[in-house]
C-alpha cells in the first residue's frame, strides 16, 4: 500500500479499538504516526475527532503492519490545521539502572543534548525512535501520557 499524508488507521487493543494517522517518511527512513487520543468500540471516526491533540507521535513499521494485518485501514482525513511536526524527541538516559537525565534529540539529524531535568517545554515531546504494536497497544490501554512521562 501507497502511504498518503492523513491515512487513518486502527489498532485493536484490549479495551477497544486505537487510532493513529500517518504523517510522513522520515529522512531515515521510518514511517511517521500520530497516536490519536481515541479509543473507541468501533472503527467509525470523524475528522473532528482526528482535529484533536494527538497523545504522542512515534515511529511505526506502518506498510509492514498493514500488510500482516496488525492494523487496518481506516480512510483519508486532514491533518488537523494547527498540527506542525515536532521534529524534537526525549529518551531517558539510564545508565546501570540509575537515571542520569533526559536525550533531547532531533529526529533528522540525530542531534542529541543531555539535560538533568525536563523544563515544561520537553514534557510534550514524544518518545525518540520507532515503537511496536504491542507497546502501542499497552500504552493505549494504559492511558500512557506523555505529560506523566518523567
Amino acid at each position: 500500500m501507497k502511504l498518503i499524508k492523513g491515512q487513518v488507521f486502527s489498532i485493536q487493543t484490549k479495551i477497544g479499538f486505537g487510532f493513529f494517522q500517518f504523517i510522513e517518511v522520515d529522512s531515515m527512513g521510518v514511517e511517521y504516526i500520530r497516536v490519536l487520543n481515541i479509543i473507541k468500540d468501533s472503527t467509525e471516526i470523524k475528522q473532528s475527532e482526528i482535529d484533536k491533540d494527538q497523545k504522542w507521535c512515534c515511529g511505526f513499521p506502518l506498510n509492514i503492519a498493514h500488510r500482516r494485518k496488525i492494523v487496518e485501514f481506516i480512510g483519508c482525513y486532514e491533518l488537523p490545521k494547527n498540527y506542525k511536526i515536532e521534529y524534537w524527541t526525549r529518551s531517558p538516559h539510564n545508565v546501570q539502572g540509575k537515571h542520569f537525565g533526559w536525550h533531547i534529540v532531533h529526529r533528522d539529524t540525530l542531534e542529541r543534548k543531555l539535560i538533568p531535568k525536563l523544563k515544561r517545554k520537553h514534557l510534550l515531546l514524544s518518545p525518540h525512535g520507532v515503537s511496536n504494536d504491542t507497546l502501542i497497544k499497552e500504552r493505549l490501554e494504559q492511558n500512557w501520557e506523555l505529560k506523566k512521562w518523567r
